[in-house]
């Protein structure tokens, strides 16, 4: 996951003149409903079962949220890391007010250097 953003970020950097790249980001890694089900499963099974769900099967990674977290915060260059289920709508309504006030805040600036 930390080199898919690594990867994200780079591609945000050559896209037109780089201004995409001086925009602010939100973080958000969905599925954690069924990331911490697995996860909660694997610690009580604790026998290393080699079925995986067809979500999980082109996963290369596998780690607690706890790693990853800390592993994406290392990377990030902001504090905006969010957590969701689209699925469950766990987290969607704050997604989409953080997103609102981002297009806001881009609006404000860009209507300001006019």
């Amino acid at each position: 996951p930390v080199a898919d953003f690594n990867m994200l970020n780079q591609e945000i950097m050559k896209y037109g003149n780089g201004k995409l790249a001086l925009m602010p980001q939100i973080v958000v890694v969905n599925k954690v409903d069924v990331w911490e089900e697995k996860q909660q499963k694997k610690e009580q099974e604790k026998e290393g079962s080699s079925s995986l769900e067809e979500w999980e099967q082109g996963l290369k990674t596998r780690m607690k949220r706890e790693e990853l977290e800390e592993q994406l915060r290392g990377v990030m260059t902001h504090s905006r890391l969010m957590w969701m289920s689209a699925k469950g709508g766990n987290g969607v309504d704050d997604l989409m007010g953080r997103m609102a006030a981002f297009v806001q805040k881009v609006k404000e600036v860009d209507s300001q250097q006019s």
